[in-house]
This record gives structure tokens, sequence and C-alpha cells, in this order.
């Protein structure tokens, strides 16, 4: 009997051990095709010691990888520039990295380009920080050195920019310590009464304290022109602790909002959603835990790949680690039903990996920008989609 009862176990454990592997076996593995990939940013480029959270946009005649240029550490604050790179062939040689904002010794952080297609403009908004996140959030402080929001533009596919121009009043309240945009790309949206407004969420915290985190939308119904505070969340006794978001339109117009738990509400529940149906003013719902994803405690990254029509079906695509203990192994799954579920895409990248960004380069192309090698490179992958 005991040695039954031996060959049954070893039976249920080989088993389980198949059915994991044939689960991570779901994404197509393209992480060791290195024939696509390029390395727009890493440690020593031009004395820089690390570059870290990369973001992607793309206009009609450019790619353009944002990337928070740390001077001396990998550390989230410091003497920290806002650079980039433009390609001009999809991401496979770039330009000489260039300067977009600096302010001395102090940190310039949380890049979110949004493309208006109409114009053929970037809209840019990132922040400043003269303290470190821990002081933001635990100390006293006079307000001039409250975290401070900015937005750019540029008309020219990234070559000149306009004058930073700061917004702090008019999308960060008084009372929020923590302010950092993203740090993702933002959206446009394409449907229905709120057509052409553009959306970026923040990650915000609404009291003293390190478990204050919460998030929130800002929008602009002009261009970039002006902007507005619009959804919040204030709840701090709910399971998630949001804190970085991303966000994609869905078919029917409503706001799909994915958010990283930052203390990681439950062992397999890394990530928040929750919904817009008025264009960002608002949630439709409160901010549920999600199991759905393979996500670690981590920046990730929506898209949306295609919508329903002809031979095209409506497809939202999904960046992320995926060990929910561990940055490693980035991957991106995909939504066929406008979020309610996800399925196993691609491995983009075996190993370390972290933050990430994607962009649409053609009808037939993904971009993937992300965080490798311990945080001294940041890598592009170009995929095919089928």
């Amino acid at each position: 009997m005991k040695i039954l009862f031996l060959l049954a176990a070893c039976n249920f454990i080989i088993s389980s051990v198949y059915a994991q592997t044939e689960v991570n076996t779901g994404f197509k593995d393209v992480s060791q095709d290195t024939s696509q990939t390029s390395v727009p940013f890493y440690s020593g480029l031009q004395d820089y010691f690390s570059f870290r959270i990369p973001t992607l946009i793309k206009t009609n005649n450019s790619l353009i990888a944002f990337a928070e240029g740390r001077k001396n550490s990998t550390n989230d604050f410091g003497d920290i520039d806002l650079v980039y790179r433009r390609s001009l062939d999809g991401g496979k040689k770039w330009w000489a990295l260039k300067l977009l904002y600096d302010q001395d010794t102090l940190a310039v952080q949380n890049s979110v380009p949004i493309y208006v297609a109409s114009e053929n403009k970037i809209v840019l908004l990132f922040n400043t920080s003269s303290l470190s996140e821990h002081d933001v959030l635990n100390k006293d402080y006079d307000s001039e050195d409250e975290r401070k929001a900015f937005v750019t533009s540029s008309i020219d596919d990234g070559v000149t920019w306009e004058t930073p121009k700061d917004i702090t009043r008019a999308v960060k309240l008084r009372t929020w310590r923590w302010h950092s945009f993203g740090p993702v790309h933002g959206i446009e949206l394409k449907f229905g009464k709120y057509k052409g407004r553009l959306v970026a969420p923040v990650a915000i915290s609404i009291e003293k304290g390190n478990k204050a985190y919460c998030m929130a939308l800002v929008y602009s119904d002009d261009k970039g022109e002006s902007w507005h505070i619009g959804a919040v969340d204030q709840n701090l006794t709910d399971a998630v602790q949001a804190n970085e978001t991303t966000i994609v339109e869905l078919a029917d117009g409503r706001i799909y909002i994915n958010t990283r738990d930052h203390q990681g509400g439950s062992i397999e529940k890394n990530r928040g959603e929750t919904y817009s149906s008025d264009g960002g003013l608002t949630f439709s719902d409160a901010i549920v835990e999600s199991d759905k994803f393979p996500s670690p405690i981590v920046q990730s990254a929506l898209l949306r790949w295609s919508l329903a029509n002809g031979e095209a079906k409506n497809m939202l695509l999904f960046s992320t680690p995926s060990h929910v203990d561990k940055r490693l192994d980035l991957v991106v799954m995909a939504s066929y039903d406008e979020s309610e579920s996800w399925e196993p895409l691609l491995k983009i990248h075996n190993g370390a990996s972290a933050y990430s960004d994607m962009v649409k380069l053609d009808k037939d192309t993904l971009g993937v920008i992300y965080e490798t090698d311990d945080y001294k490179k940041i890598r592009f992958k170009r995929v095919t989609i089928d």
C-alpha cells in the first residue's frame, strides 16, 4: 500500500509540474531572437551611471524612446535628467542621446508621452522633485519642495521641444504628497463623446505615511495645452494600494485601468483593475484585485493593437515580468474580449526584466522597450504579430 501511495504521489507531482510547464509554454518564445533587438540606453552612455523608466511614442516619421538618465546610481532619487533618443527606422538604429530637461542636481522623472494624431504632435508630461520618495511621504516640507508637474510638446517628430510649462496646480491637489505620472504612455481617446481627449494616469498619496498610495487620472480637452484632474482613487481601506497605472481605450469608449498594487494585496494578485465610462472623469467601479496576470509588484504597460473590422479582431496587449515574486522573464499577454480575460502571447525576454512600454510600429510589428541586466541596459525589441 505504501508503494502504491508513493507512486500515486509521484504521479501527482509530475502531473502538476507538467501542467505548470504547459501554462508557461503558452507564450511563443521570441526571447532568443536577438536579430530584432537594439539597446538605446546602457550604463556609461554619455557618462550616465544608469537609465531607467523607459517610455515610447511613435509619430508619422519617428520613433522616440524616453528614459531617466541617472547620473550617479540606479537610485530613484538624486541627479536625474530626462533624456531621449530618436529612431527613423523603427528602432533598428538610434540617433544620439539628447537631453530634454535637466534641473541641476534635482530629479526629473516619470515621462508620459501622448501622441495627438491629427497634428502629428507629441505631448509629454513629467515630474520634478527636490526630495526623495521617502521624505515626500513621511516628512513635513515647504511648499516650494513639493513634487512638481510639467508639460512640453513637439510638432517636428521630437527634433525640438517647447519650453516646459509648470502645471502642478492644475493636476495636483495641495493635500497630495506623492505625485508621479505613469510612468507609461498616455492615450488620446478615439471614440464617442470624449473623442480627442488626452488622458494620463498618475500615482498619488493622499495623506502622510508609506501606505497612503492611490492613483488618479488627469486629462486635457485642448490637445495638451491645459490639464485637469479627473477620476481620483481615495480609498485606503480596500485591498489594492494603487500606484503606477496604465490605461487603454476600449471599443465601446470606456477606459480600462490596470494598476500596480504597491503592497501586493494577495500573494498572486499584484494588479488592480477598474474602468471609467465618462472619459476619465470618474471610476465606474471600485478597484478590485486581479489574479489574471503573473506580475510581481512592478509597472506594466497596455496597448490597443487592433479593432474588430474585416479580418481583424479586437486585441489588447499587456506587458509584464512573469513571476509574482521576481522581476524576471518579460512577457506580452493578449485580450480578445476587451480586457475581460487575458491569454499568453509572447515571451519577450528571458531573465531579469522590469519596467516596460509598447508601441505599434506598423500593422504587423510590435515594439517593446524594457529594463534588463539589473538596470544596466534598456533594450528595444521588434516582434511580428501574426
